[in-house]
């Protein structure tokens, strides 16, 4: 499943919120680093999800060690500011002065998208970051914003170096940021989704616009949570047969499933056939919206399954396999 990531030094994630995209990114880091990589991830949000995923707490810009080669870092828009102010003026100290310093707060507030620059620009630094002549990290996954705002922060870079001119130490700055962002070489962009409606035509239309905007292409989608086929397909014919005797012998079996006991075998049966029927209908709805996706983005698509886990960290670990390629720990279908 990790195929068209393996050969990615920089990984962005995006989606539409609600589609599981931090999960998807804390299990895509988790599954890089299970084979040996040392790889980063990294937030953009003033809350960390990471945190609770990973079970740490965060320590500013520096990233946080989870395991031999894990880490992890939330990228918060002050500290990024000060870092690449940092890297403009004389120390920290004249950094802190500067930010702190009421009019020039207030001029950095309204400008438009300073932050987003000195995200990605402290992205930049962690990627061109070295050891002994070797890259530091051998993936940088960000958990970026939502596909809505993704498009746009990652266009910011060469937006204000064109507003610059190419001209100074700032434009040749977003320069080497845009750079980095719109070669498809070393950079992935992916997108997680869930096969609905409104969230598998964000992802429509967020491929279209990396075209359109930035000229390069969407890397893979990840359909997440998708329901699994209760049966296998050449049982179904028999299992059509089944539910169509189950409701002509008992009017109204659809309702059982709201019961709270059975009352007796015919409607325990009964119960049976109609929550399978409720899991193939899932199911094909699913596969319906994915094949909308497939007929309409020209990239990977990768299906990830529901799991029921009740805390973060086993999701991320069952994710995380399952990406890895391990699909041993998933239920078969029943066989009638």
């Amino acid at each position: 499943m990790l195929d068209p990531l393996l050969d990615k030094r920089l990984i962005f994630v995006t989606g539409k919120g609600g589609v599981g995209k931090s999960t998807v990114t804390a299990a895509l880091g988790k599954a890089l680093a299970s084979r040996g990589k040392r790889t980063l991830v990294l937030e953009t949000d003033t809350f960390s999800a990471m945190e609770d995923l990973y079970g740490y707490e965060g320590t500013g810009l520096e990233p946080v060690k989870l395991s031999e080669t894990l880490y992890a870092s939330n990228l918060l828009a002050e500290d990024c500011f000060v870092a690449t102010l940092t890297r403009f003026v004389p120390g920290e100290r004249v950094a802190r002065a500067v930010i702190n310093n009421r009019v020039a707060r207030v001029f950095f507030k309204a400008a438009p998208s300073v932050n987003e620059v000195t995200i990605l620009d402290q992205i930049r630094v962690f990627y061109e970051a070295e050891d002994q002549g070797n890259p530091r990290y051998d993936h940088i996954v960000v958990d970026l914003p939502a596909s809505g705002h993704a498009v746009t922060f990652l266009n910011v870079p060469a937006t204000m170096n064109g507003m610059m001119r190419g001209i100074g130490p700032i434009a040749k700055m977003t320069a080497q940021v845009a750079a980095i962002i719109n070669d498809p070489e070393q950079t992935a962009i992916a997108a997680v989704c869930l096969p609905e409606e409104m969230p598998v035509n964000e992802t429509i239309e967020l491929a279209s616009n990396l075209k359109g905007v930035l000229g390069r292409p969407l890397t893979l989608a990840i359909a997440n949570m998708v329901h699994r086929a209760p049966l296998h397909d050449d049982d179904r014919p028999i299992f059509d047969a089944l539910l169509a005797r189950v409701r002509a012998s008992t009017p109204g079996t659809s309702s059982l499933l709201f019961d709270e006991e059975p009352t007796d075998e015919s409607d325990a049966l009964a119960r049976l056939v109609e929550g399978n029927a409720l899991a193939l209908g899932w199911h094909d709805r699913d596969q319906r919206y994915l094949g909308e996706l497939r007929s309409h983005v020209d990239a990977p698509i990768i299906e990830l399954p529901i799991f029921y886990e009740t805390s973060g960290d086993d999701v991320v670990a069952r994710v995380a396999r399952q990406l890895g390629g391990d699909s041993s720990s998933l239920d078969h279908p029943l066989a009638i």
